[in-house]
């Protein structure tokens, strides 16, 4: 997420700050000192750090929701009469739309992959 707070390095090798961040500077300072002078400047200062902690914190939130990864390929299994069986307590899944390799765990274990009549697959799915 650009906010414009790049530093633009001169020709004599230091930095300069950009125009977007002078201007958002100078408009905070404008707020806390009109905020400062109706509400007090404890509640002002209170009011802007409260803002911008909420601001940073939606902005994540939306960047994680719009940067989401995409959905897997599902495949259908169900003509192969896969199950996962848990070796500890004997649970039973049956697999019909497979996502990932991997096994699902229970019990704390991974689960074993098998067939209807018991054997385990050709080759994983």
């Amino acid at each position: 997420m650009d906010t414009g707070s790049r530093t633009v390095e001169s020709g004599d090798g230091s930095q300069s700050v950009g125009p977007l961040t002078i201007l958002g500077l100078l408009g905070l300072l404008v707020l806390f000192l009109v905020a400062g002078h109706f509400y007090g400047y404890v509640r002002a200062i209170v009011a802007l750090a409260m803002f911008g902690l909420i601001l940073a914190w939606g902005g994540r939130k939306l960047f994680k929701i719009s940067h989401s990864p995409a959905e897997p390929e599902l495949t259908d299994v169900k003509e192969y009469g896969l199950r996962y069986v848990c070796s500890v307590c004997g649970l039973e899944l049956k697999v019909e739309v497979a996502a990932r390799d991997k096994a699902p765990t229970h019990c704390g274990e991974a689960m074993v992959l098998t067939r209807d009549d018991g054997r385990p697959p050709l080759r994983p799915v």
